[in-house]
């Protein structure tokens, strides 16, 4: 993360604050989140996209493909060498605390069985969809620590930070809007599948605003993915944080590598050269999701390879390409990544990215990253509860699958 930024980087959103009787939050403050829901859901500009939601939760489960047909052969399904296992005694550890900090009805009401259609009813707007498990907010402290512990346990230091950091964001967005009962750090729903104590496989999701993330994990092996990781802004302007903006690795290392290509091999790779180009595509583009084509309920997404691929690359630029799919998996503990990284290498030849946007130091841009088992998105954002009606740097939306039928780790219990 950025330790030391600029001023403009943590005063750049305070200029787009919604006024009080702005239309945008004017009248909101009454709503909690759960009758917020039902408000959000009549919106004009939101129904047809929250119908097509619910259209796409009811297709039975594929997987993101480039082309509508599965590839059987892209995952290494076999036993992970030890230094790569998944942390399962630790999360089973907090999983049983968790457990032992509710009562029967509540556990029952946290948790489903491995192969249930909710775990793909996660979406990361402000707004409930589905309402699956625990919202965090509305139990005790003892429920929300054993929740987050059993969290803690399955990431990386690095990638709990990164969560825990975004949700603080959100707190910090509601406060920022005067709207803090629908955007705060408890805005979130929590729910376990599988058996921890008896089960080979079993998971858990998190998800509410700009934070979405499904964990599997079968003996010793792990998946992590749909992930879905956001912020507006993506920085506080006050407090002992200010200023770190959390996501900024990803817009770095993206810019580092579209500014590693020669001419040649930009006018391959950058599909417009403005994030407003008006020859995109309307249905490029959607108020919910932006540029996304891989974000919540797009679990079947049928998204053709685009850009440059890796096998146009020199060693140095596949390296740059590496690093991005490696910093999207920054939430796997450090054994489980490593096996990821010699999954994506294995891929690197095969794997593309495509651009859109300008290249400077204060252009908004998207990009994606596809490979038979990685799609990763970064898009800059307009103002959903900002005041800014065109994409701007501090407004970021990241998305992760795993394609070819591994999101929610599908291939490791044989869905």
């Amino acid at each position: 993360m950025t330790t030391e930024p600029s001023a403009r980087q943590r005063s750049d959103h305070l200029q787009y604050v919604p006024a009080s009787d702005d239309p945008r939050v004017a009248g909101l403050g009454v709503y909690n989140a759960r009758d917020f829901a039902a408000v959000r859901a009549a919106v004009p500009m939101l129904v047809p996209v929250i119908a097509g939601w619910k259209k796409a939760f009811e297709e039975p489960y594929v997987g993101v493909t480039t082309d509508g047909s599965i590839r059987s052969d892209v995952y290494d399904l076999a036993v992970v060498p030890d230094g790569e296992m998944a942390p399962v005694e630790a999360m089973r550890s907090a999983a049983h605390a968790l457990r032992d900090n509710m009562t029967a009805d509540t556990w029952e009401t946290l948790t489903y069985p491995l192969d249930s259609p909710r775990w793909r009813g996660w979406s990361n707007p402000e707004f409930l969809i589905f309402d699956n498990g625990l919202r965090l907010e509305e139990h005790g402290p003892e429920i929300r620590r054993a929740i987050l512990t059993l969290v803690e346990s399955s990431l990386s230091e690095r990638g709990y930070t990164v969560v825990r950091s975004l949700m603080a964001l959100n707190a910090y967005l509601g406060e920022l809007v005067g709207l803090p009962a629908i955007m705060n750090e408890g805005s979130y729903q929590f729910a376990i599948y599988g058996d921890p104590f008896g089960g080979d496989a079993w998971g858990w999701q998190l998800f509410g605003h700009h934070v979405a993330v499904n964990v599997l994990v079968a003996n010793d092996r792990m998946t992590i993915g749909p992930v879905f990781l956001g912020a507006e802004p993506d920085s506080k302007a006050n407090g002992a944080d200010a200023g770190t903006r959390v996501l900024e690795p990803r817009e770095r290392l993206g810019l580092e590598f579209i500014r590693s290509l020669t001419p040649q091999q930009l006018e391959v790779a950058q599909e417009f050269d403005r994030i407003l180009h008006p020859d995109i595509p309307a249905e490029r583009w959607n108020p919910a999701d932006g540029r996304h084509l891989a974000g919540a309920f797009a679990d079947n997404g049928v998204i053709p390879l685009q850009g440059i691929s890796g096998a146009e690359l020199d060693e140095d630029q596949k390296a740059r390409l590496v690093a991005i799919c490696i910093e999207y998996s920054s939430l796997l503990p450090d054994g489980p990544r490593a096996a990821r990284r010699r999954e994506v290498e294995r891929w690197i030849d095969d794997t593309y990215l495509t651009w859109i946007g300008g290249t400077g130091d204060d252009d908004a841009f998207y990009y994606r990253v596809q490979s038979p088992v990685i799609v990763a998105e970064f898009d800059h954002h307009q103002g959903m509860w900002l005041t800014n009606e065109e994409p701007a740097r501090f407004h970021t939306h990241t998305t992760l699958r795993l394609p070819n039928g591994n999101d929610y780790g599908t291939l490791l219990w044989g869905r």
